[in-house]
């Protein structure tokens, strides 16, 4: 019985790691930290992350535990002038089940590491897809007419963590490239294209119209 248990709570702290993923992959890919979506699946994810640890440490404690002896061994009593040896030190009573402890945090820290670095960095959409620019985004809108940018470019401030609506038309299809953050986007004429991203790192920038036309920069900082 007590080993069924066990496996039921482990197999319920793998099962917790798919709902765990999701609340990563939707933080990550949330145009608002602090939107309904994104604070509920904060939520999520903290109550899953407990429950695996949680179930995780109960399954392994409930498959290791070992039942107690009915009573004390019998020690035979030494004859009349033999010298008692030393005792044999003992290692202390739980040290095995505190070093066990550490393994549910680990299993929770696997299950939710390939979520974290499979999320997507940047999304490509029509602005339509897209919606209309949040309070919190940097935006910036840039064309290409007859192969030079349209206005001419420019630099565009943008605070390092914030989230970039990067808006682009053309009038001729053209790769357009974020340098520094390895985004490439193929635009075609007569459907702009809107990417998004998080501005994670600082520098600056060129968004180009491939193969070598200037539209802005970003300064990152």
């Amino acid at each position: 019985m007590r080993v069924l248990t066990g496996l039921v709570l482990l197999v319920s702290s793998v099962l917790l790691a798919g709902p765990a993923l999701l609340g990563v992959k939707t933080l990550m890919t949330a145009e608002s930290l602090v939107s309904g979506t994104a604070l509920f699946a904060a939520f999520v994810l903290v109550v899953s992350s407990a429950s695996i640890a949680i179930f995780a440490q109960l399954g392994v404690l409930a498959l290791t535990r070992r039942r107690a002896p009915a009573g004390p061994p019998s020690m035979p009593m030494p004859l009349a002038g033999t010298p008692v040896s030393e005792a044999t030190p003992v290692e202390p009573a739980g040290t095995g089940r505190r070093s066990l402890r550490i393994v549910p945090f680990l299993l929770a820290a696997l299950a939710l590491l390939p979520g974290c670095t499979a999320a997507p960095a940047a999304q490509a959409a029509t602005p339509a897809a897209c919606g209309s620019a949040s309070p919190e985004q940097v935006v910036a809108n840039a064309a290409l007419r007859a192969g030079k940018a349209e206005p001419a470019p420019q630099r565009v401030s943008v605070p390092l963590g914030s989230q970039v609506r990067l808006g682009v038309s053309v009038d001729a299809a053209a790769d357009i490239h974020v340098h520094g953050y390895d985004l490439e986007y193929p635009v075609t004429p007569g459907q702009p294209t809107c990417i998004v991203f998080v501005a994670s790192r600082a520098g600056l920038f060129d968004v180009e119209a491939h193969p070598d036309t200037l539209l802005l920069q970003l300064e990152v900082k």
